[in-house]
């Protein structure tokens, strides 16, 4: 992938999703060095609150990097960034559930596409699945269940 220099470009809404009462936004912009930043915030009966994920850019080749706001209480959120490649992504549970991750179009400033996915509280994130056009499927697993030697089906 050749490395081209990003210039700045304002904030721009690249996922929204909700769950329980709460609404998550998420903006990504880029500053004055080109650095990539996304902006999440978490909407709900108690207020608002923001945070700041700092170039979350997937890196040396990496289809994909997360972030995870897990403020107790309240249901879990995943947020994605993904190469252009991905085409499909889904978080994994601990019960071998799966919440299917809507995925931006890649926005040519940032080079990325943007997903976000609410998870239930009682069914921790074991993996994400993710399928490229180019590398086929691939799972990142990160948690395996207690007396589950065997890979997340």
């Amino acid at each position: 992938i050749l490395d081209v220099t990003r210039r700045a470009a304002p904030a721009r809404m690249m996922a929204a999703t909700r769950s329980g009462g709460l609404r998550w936004a998420v903006r990504a912009s880029l500053d004055e060095a080109g650095l990539l930043t996304s902006t999440v915030t978490r909407t709900g009966p108690d207020g608002t609150a923001a945070f700041r994920v700092p170039d979350p850019a997937p890196r040396h080749g990496q289809l994909v990097s997360m972030w995870m706001d897990r403020n107790p209480g309240t249901p879990a959120l995943l947020l994605l960034h993904t190469t252009p490649d991905v085409v499909h992504a889904s978080a994994v549970l601990a019960s071998g559930g799966r919440r299917y991750v809507w995925l931006s179009p890649v926005t040519e400033d940032f080079r990325l596409r943007f997903g976000a996915v609410p998870l239930p509280a009682e069914d921790p994130l074991a993996g994400v699945e993710v399928r490229g056009r180019l590398r086929g499927l691939r799972l990142i697993e990160l948690w395996r269940p207690p007396g589950r030697p065997d890979r997340i089906r």
